[in-house]
């Protein structure tokens, strides 16, 4: 494969929830030092490689989805059962979210939920656990640039940088990890200055 060609990453590879398996990088609100936030027996871990620094959050509750394949369009999707009267039956009836169409599924019970800010805290450049800033972050043009590890800085240089970005998937409306990036990252004008600014935080 050429150098200046890349396929993506599925949706999800880099988010907050595969990124707490191995350790989201942050900077240590004791010390300035890298810290990690990890996800496991039942709560949330920082902790300061640099100073020590530890703190714990609990996690909360139970993740719920119906998992089907759409008999309409043919596409496979899991549909998130957030109310709690709907988490007690063993079969839903819900819409596919691609096309609509309404199906009977089995509700599943897939581990333990991650409550956290949400995406708010990472547009702003800070982790949605602790609230602390992230490690791996700097700015273009007043708007934060950051990654939630080494490994997703390596994938954000990789494919800002290629010439050709190609889906990983052959079939048309699947996400891919690229459509969660914001609209300016994703601007020609913008990847030179930013894959130099994403270099800087290799550095770190």
């Amino acid at each position: 494969m050429p150098k200046d060609r890349v396929v993506d990453e599925p949706y999800g590879a880099y988010n907050v929830y595969s990124v707490l398996k191995t350790g989201l990088c942050v900077a240590c609100p004791r010390c300035g030092g890298m810290g990690l936030v990890t996800s496991g027996e039942g709560q949330y871990r920082f902790q300061c490689t640099r100073c020590g620094h530890a703190r714990t959050k609990r996690l909360g509750g139970y993740r719920f989805r119906v998992q089907n394949l759409c008999l309409s369009c043919g596409r496979y999707y899991n549909a998130p059962v957030h109310d709690p009267r709907q988490q007690a039956f063993p079969v839903l009836r819900v819409p596919c979210p691609y096309c609509g169409f309404v199906m009977p599924g089995r509700v599943e019970k897939t581990g333990q939920a991650v409550w956290y800010g949400g995406d708010g805290a990472l547009r702003r450049g800070q982790d949605p656990i602790f609230g602390f800033d992230l490690w791996f972050l700097a700015s273009l043009d007043g708007k934060p640039v950051w990654a939630l590890n080494r490994e997703h800085l390596s994938y954000l240089i990789g494919y800002l940088s290629a010439g050709l970005r190609e889906k990983p998937f052959d079939r048309p409306g699947l996400r891919a990890e690229s459509d969660a990036l914001p609209a300016f990252m994703k601007r020609a004008k913008n990847r030179g200055r930013l894959v130099k600014r994403l270099k800087e935080l290799q550095k770190k």
